[in-house]
């Protein structure tokens, strides 16, 4: 199966609503209860990545994974938005339909948003396959974490960093 990676456009802000609902309903339904991800709302979603691209569209903004044509993944970057942050650079989000975990999309996605930069990551915890692909691209645990609350639920989170200097 092939794809593309490419600065994702305003008409792309619709299927990566869908892209984050669905893949938030596949990666944390253990993490979180059923209520809180049936009350997720693609089209919310969607106006918060049209505002994004709008903002920062084109080199530097939001890129997304196409296969034939469709949307299947997503990421964003730029400054960190915690307090005195360890490196100049955060991936905010990195989704992947698990459909296509495994073909190489969520490298592409995380080489196109951050490059090989110094860059942090917030990622719950309890998501071993995201923590192992942070960890083959350099990524570190830092010892920060923190409870991330959503709806009812709430996800903990460990914040991993690449290229901090002591």
């Amino acid at each position: 199966m092939s794809f593309t990676i490419r600065p994702a456009r305003a008409e792309d802000a619709d299927r990566m609503g869908v892209v984050i609902v669905q893949s938030w309903h596949e990666t944390y339904a253990h993490l979180l209860p059923a209520e809180t991800l049936a009350s997720l709302d693609p089209a919310e979603r969607a106006d918060m990545w049209r505002r994004a691209i709008e903002r920062r569209g084109g080199v530097g903004g939001p890129v997304v994974a196409e296969v034939d044509g469709v949307v299947v993944g997503l990421a964003g970057a730029g400054t960190p938005l915690d307090e005195d942050p360890p490196v100049p650079l955060q991936l905010y989000v990195i989704y992947l339909l698990a459909a296509h975990h495994g073909s190489g999309a969520g490298q592409g996605l995380l080489d196109a948003a951050i490059g090989t930069e110094p860059a942090l990551v917030w990622v719950a915890e309890d998501n071993p396959r995201a923590i192992a692909f942070y960890e083959r691209n350099g990524f570190v645990r830092d010892g920060t974490s923190d409870e991330l609350s959503i709806g009812d639920g709430s996800i903990h989170e460990i914040r991993m960093v690449r290229g901090a200097t002591a």
